[in-house]
């Protein structure tokens, strides 16, 4: 009886240390947002929902933005993408390693031409801007067969309209 106990406690403690001490993913990603930009194997994602830092004297309205190494083959510009990740350097945009990276499906209305994130793509190639951008929105109308993408760069505001063809 005392062996059967003893084995049973060494099984118990031998997984406990093997979870511990495994490399797992947080249930939740680290961010969700839009890809706005590639370069030399990374990608930035942005946060389309911004964080109140006020109450702690920062800003009422901060959009997290990481660049992201480790870049998959199929990240491209405007995809809304969530990722896991573990350290930031501290910076704006942060920079960091992607653990693991998930590809949040692209909306396609009824009668579009268009993905969002084809409409996002086109958008941010018209606006350009040299800050990082925010897509806080990108809807479709199909009455004027056209999608605004609200887009926010520092200060300023403004929606880009994209024919769906």
């Amino acid at each position: 009886m005392r062996k059967s106990l003893f084995i049973v406690f060494l099984l118990m403690f031998s997984l406990l240390f093997f979870a511990c001490n495994s490399k797992t993913f947080k249930a939740e990603p680290g961010i969700e947002g839009y890809v706005v930009e590639i370069e030399d194997g990374r990608f930035l994602v942005v946060s389309p929902v911004p964080e109140d830092f006020s109450s702690t004297g920062g800003v009422e309205e901060f959009y997290n933005a990481i660049w992201f190494s480790n870049a998959p083959n199929k990240v491209q510009i405007g995809l809304k993408v969530q990722v896991w990740f573990e350290e930031v350097a501290i910076s704006y945009p942060g920079q960091s390693d992607a653990k693991k990276v998930s590809f949040v499906p692209s909306n396609k209305p009824n009668n579009a031409k268009l993905t969002e994130a084809e409409a996002i793509r086109k958008a941010l190639t018209i606006h350009g801007n040299n800050k990082v951008p925010v897509i806080k929105s990108a809807n479709y109308d199909a009455i004027s067969d056209a999608w605004t993408i609200h887009i926010k760069q520092g200060e300023v505001e403004s929606n880009v309209q994209i024919e769906d063809k």
